[in-house]
């Protein structure tokens, strides 16, 4: 089934059994305007409050299930899978996301067939990111009409690549560093190009390793997309299932295809380099969950105790 269908699908079935359900959610228009809920023994978020890029993990138990659940956070639909704490979802607070009060709804099929629904209120709090100022040759500022139209092509390729929710989880276990090196850019921050503010914050964490230093897989995954694009050079997405898409940016060399299916640990995949819009060799590595961007060492840490089967 292709992927857009199944989330739509998911999402008008949401709608069927609870068609009047939390209108706030129901909108998808920003945050909620209500107190925070309050907290159901069966449903666990943590953390509480989120941070805005943030990852966060919802954890069930107790409950009387036939089928699994389906939730709901910022309009982005929550997978769930087995860990020895109770059945677990990950959703992310986008990078530029308003803080303020968002629902997070689960839906679920009890054991006699019957429809429920959790709902809890959860806050997403600022955060200070900092800012960067980076300077780039000015024709990588001013794009050329060729440019225009390149970087406009190659957008339809990524975000096709990053709209992929695959409903099989792929992945065990914590993820990996992709590569042995310090982060000297971290995710967030505002960056300042040559003398201008970028609107949007940086949306991964640069990792200062040498040109040649290998890339590996932090977590198996199918490649979706790789090739040589305007802005991010030499660039590899992986898809990780539940909507979970891992990307490397700026490789000297890809030695990875479409399709090909990763080991946690496998690699080289790539090499580090300097292609794209850069201003010296590193690696940037983002992390994208069901559209929102996270911070890619956060999530890497929420990973270490997630006790999944």
């Amino acid at each position: 089934m292709p992927r857009v269908l199944f989330v739509s699908l998911l999402t008008a079935a949401f709608f069927l059994l609870f068609p009047a359900g939390n209108s706030a959610w129901a909108r998808g228009a920003g945050p909620a305007r209500t107190g925070e809920t309050a907290l159901d023994p069966r449903m666990s978020i943590i953390p509480s409050p989120v941070d805005r890029g943030g990852p966060g993990r919802v954890i069930l138990s107790d409950l009387d299930l036939i089928h699994e659940p389906a939730g709901v956070f910022d309009g982005k639909p929550i997978f769930f899978f087995a860990t020895r704490k109770g059945l677990t979802g990950l959703f992310g607070a986008d990078i530029m996301l308003e803080p303020g009060l968002y629902p997070l709804i689960v839906n679920y099929i009890d054991g006699r067939g019957q429809p429920f629904q959790l709902s809890q209120t959860l806050r997403v709090q600022d955060k200070d990111y900092g800012t960067r100022n980076i300077s780039v040759p000015q024709s990588q500022v001013d794009l050329s009409a060729a440019d225009l139209d390149r970087a406009a092509k190659e957008k339809a390729l990524t975000d096709a690549a990053l709209a992929t929710v695959s409903p099989i989880k792929l992945w065990r276990g914590p993820f990996l560093e992709p590569v042995k090196a310090a982060i000297n850019s971290s995710f967030g921050r505002q960056t300042r190009m040559n003398g201008i503010l970028n609107p949007r914050p940086h949306a991964g964490a640069d990792y200062r390793a040498p040109a040649g230093a290998p890339v590996q897989a932090p977590a198996a995954g199918r490649v979706i997309l790789a090739g040589d694009h305007f802005f991010a050079g030499n660039s590899i997405y992986i898809d990780h299932g539940q909507g979970l898409i891992s990307m490397y940016f700026h490789l000297s060399k890809i030695l990875v295809s479409e399709g090909q299916v990763l080991e946690k640990g496998e690699g080289p995949i790539g090499l580090v380099g300097q292609t794209g819009r850069v201003t010296g060799a590193h690696l940037h590595y983002g992390v994208y969950l069901n559209g929102a961007r996270i911070d890619p060492p956060a999530f890497r840490k929420m990973t270490d105790d997630l006790e999944d089967y």
